[in-house]
């Protein structure tokens, strides 16, 4: 039987006789032995060099194998080595103990040299997805542990509502332009987000969107919200608000990280005239009965990735049943079942026959079916935002 053949396999027994024969059987079997006459010797092994798996005598002098097997388990740099317990036919309760105390196998003394290799091989296979997550096991530390996962878990569905929770809690009333409103995170949080924000001088709309996906791009989407909202507070301008919110993030971003976002405000009371400034984001869409689909091209550079830079503003009329459309990439390039995106123009075809409802109702059906286009789950964030004049 042939095992993985780069494997390290430490032995440690302190008969001379039987770490001469399992060293030639391993050896033949592909893999690297290393070899420790007592416990303290294996230890020291460990620590020199990890290898892929321990076979462990539990009777040796100076240090015994239970009492390794404890020590390497407690150490988050040794505890998911695959650790097979070499016990003797008639000492039950040590192989008791040795599971209780962290044993991922046994094989009773004398052992057949054909199942101890095929307990090697198959405790290697078992263990390759666990070394996959290596570093992430180093990251977590104490986490890695089931009452630890259990816990994360707990907390990242806590931060998954408090994300929600920062959601705008209803719609904005605005006499004459209904507003409709979707995100649907891929992941348990994400780093998406949509915003209505009072202004003097009206009602604020942003859609963002954070480069990265989970738990860092949750963190970053709560902080871009803040700042937008407290920049919102004391400027006017839209232009001025997006190049102050981008010398914020510049200042605080680690280099690797940036957010794109569309930020328009339209004026209170009869005026329907949006003011839209777009921070490398997917270019809006205007949708107006009986004419084709308007990107509106208006541009600048990514928030955080430069220190100082100016945000232009376009204007868009808003005329009666016109659609207002601002979206994240992951809405077009949602894949269909044979992997084609969605792109801007199936966006608008999505969206052109319900454009009688509400649009609330408009969003929520589109993303269901952007959703139900893929037989896998989606690869990104999806978030959808309609002003309907």
């Amino acid at each position: 039987m042939n095992g993985r053949q780069s494997a390290t396999i430490l032995f440690a027994d302190d008969d001379p006789a039987l770490s001469g024969f399992m060293d030639v059987i391993l050896t033949r079997a592909g893999y690297n032995v290393v070899r420790a006459s007592d416990g303290v010797e294996a230890m020291e092994r460990v620590r020199q060099s990890p290898p892929d798996l321990i076979l462990l005598d539990i009777m040796m002098p100076r240090l015994d194998g239970l009492e390794v097997l404890r020590a390497l388990r407690h150490d988050p740099e040794t505890s998911q080595i695959p650790i097979i317990m070499l016990t003797q036919k008639t000492h039950v309760e040590d192989r008791v103990k040795g599971f209780e105390s962290g044993a991922d196998d046994y094989v009773p003394k004398p052992f057949e040299p054909q199942e101890l290799l095929a307990r090697i091989y198959a405790l290697l296979k078992r263990s390759e997805k666990v070394r996959a997550l290596g570093p992430l096991m180093g990251v977590l530390g104490e986490w890695f542990s089931a009452q630890g996962i259990e816990q994360l878990g707990h907390e990242l569905e806590t931060a998954r509502e408090i994300q929600f929770r920062l959601l705008p809690p209803s719609l904005p009333t605005l006499g004459g332009v209904e507003v409709g409103a979707m995100v649907v995170p891929t992941k348990s949080v994400g780093g998406d987000f949509y915003d209505f924000i009072p202004m003097p001088s009206g009602i604020g709309f942003a859609v963002g969107d954070v480069s990265g996906k989970g738990i860092p791009a949750a963190l970053l989407m709560v902080m871009v919200r803040s700042l937008l909202r407290a920049t919102a507070s004391e400027l006017i301008a839209p232009e001025e608000i997006v190049a102050r919110l981008n010398r914020f993030l510049y200042r605080d971003l680690p280099s690797s990280m940036y957010v794109t976002m569309v930020f328009c405000v339209l004026p209170l009371g009869a005026d329907r005239r949006l003011r839209v400034i777009n921070a490398g984001h997917a270019n809006p869409l205007l949708l107006r009965p009986g004419q084709p689909p308007r990107v509106l091209e208006v541009g600048g550079p990514v928030l955080g990735a430069f220190r100082a830079m100016r945000y232009p503003h376009e204007e868009a009329v808003l005329q009666p049943a016109d659609l207002f459309v601002i979206y994240t990439d992951g809405v077009v390039e949602a894949p269909d079942r044979s992997g084609r995106a969605l792109g801007v123009e199936g966006l608008a075809a999505l969206i052109e026959p319900r454009r009688s409802e509400h649009p609330q109702a408009i969003v929520r059906a589109v993303l269901e079916e952007i959703r139900g286009r893929s037989t896998g789950p989606s690869r990104d964030d999806l978030t959808l935002l309609i002003l309907k004049a």
